[in-house]
């Protein structure tokens, strides 16, 4: 069995969104006094397996499916392409189902404990939540990613969930500027994820895969896109306008607009779906460098 595969499959550059939100929230929250790393190491390793088991999930599931294909436009999947069996793929998300349950379980251990049964047992079923999810997007009967509500669980997971969930753990608050936060880079996953369907959007809603991009059209899927980086930007500025310091996190904050900006553009004016396999990749890395400068400038910032 090929590593390489295996590797293909968690689809690696992808992982960085979760590495992201984790990363934020705890930046944050070590600026104002709060988080330790051992928590911040449970809620990354839980957090990136749980998108592995989304990942190898979407796998499995688009090619029982059918809609992973030679009309496809994105990179081939594994299974589709016979590198990896079908059975080797579910002992792979046996696999990580559990890994995900045992880290996932360690974490609310770690930062809970049994102090308090109530949130204790809030948490513990958010994590089954979160498997049964990573699942579920592609596979079943009634796959969720395939009924137009996949935009809706990246808001959730990583937003909410990642930036919001994961700062309460740290800190056990929830104040509004990191819901603020949660909005906007969970609006950037959005269009992560919207720039994967705007790819495959033909091919997608002839197999019955109806995501929302495919709902839309490519014309308002584009404005859709727009529309979520602009609000997302909005959010941003909003969560720094509340945690004013100094000058340095605008700096930083601002860094990254240019680089948003010109992505629109590109968007705006792509007529050949292959030319979104490269503004994805470069949507991934903008998501991680935005979300670390705002971590890292409300952290420079708490120094001055």
């Amino acid at each position: 069995m090929n590593l390489k595969y295996w590797i293909y499959a968690i689809r690696l550059h992808t992982l960085l969104l979760s590495f992201s939100g984790i990363t934020l929230s705890f930046l944050i929250s070590k600026s104002r006094g709060y988080g330790d790393y051992c928590t911040y190491f449970l809620c990354l390793i839980t957090a990136i397996f749980l998108q592995i088991l989304a990942n190898i999930s979407n796998d499995y599931g688009d090619s029982i499916k059918g809609v992973d294909n030679f009309r496809r436009i994105g990179p081939n999947r594994t299974v589709q392409s016979g590198f990896i069996s079908l059975i080797s793929m579910k002992k792979a998300i046996n696999i990580f189902s559990i890994l995900s349950f045992i880290f996932g379980f360690l974490l609310i251990y770690k930062s809970i404990r049994l102090q308090n049964i109530f949130l204790f047992l809030f948490y513990f079923i958010g994590i089954l939540i979160c498997i049964y999810s990573s699942i579920k997007y592609s596979i079943g009967t009634y796959p969720y990613g395939y009924l137009g509500m996949g935009d809706l669980s990246v808001l959730i997971f990583f937003g909410f969930i990642s930036i919001g969930g994961s700062y309460f753990l740290y800190t056990k608050f929830y104040p509004l500027d990191i819901f603020f936060l949660s909005l906007s880079i969970g609006l950037l996953n959005i269009s992560v994820l919207n720039i994967n369907n705007m790819r495959d959007i033909d091919n997608d809603y002839k197999n019955g895969k109806y995501t929302l991009a495919g709902i839309l059209g490519i014309k308002y899927a584009k404005i859709y896109h727009i529309l979520s980086i602009i609000l997302s930007i909005l959010f941003g500025f909003l969560f720094n306008y509340l945690n004013y310091k100094n000058l340095y996190q605008w700096i930083f904050f601002i860094f990254n607009i240019p680089f948003l900006i010109q992505h629109l553009k590109k968007i705006i004016y792509i007529n050949n779906p292959k030319d979104f396999n490269d503004e994805l990749k470069k949507l991934v890395l903008i998501t991680f460098f935005y979300s670390m400068s705002i971590g890292i400038g409300i952290q420079y910032s708490s120094y001055y």
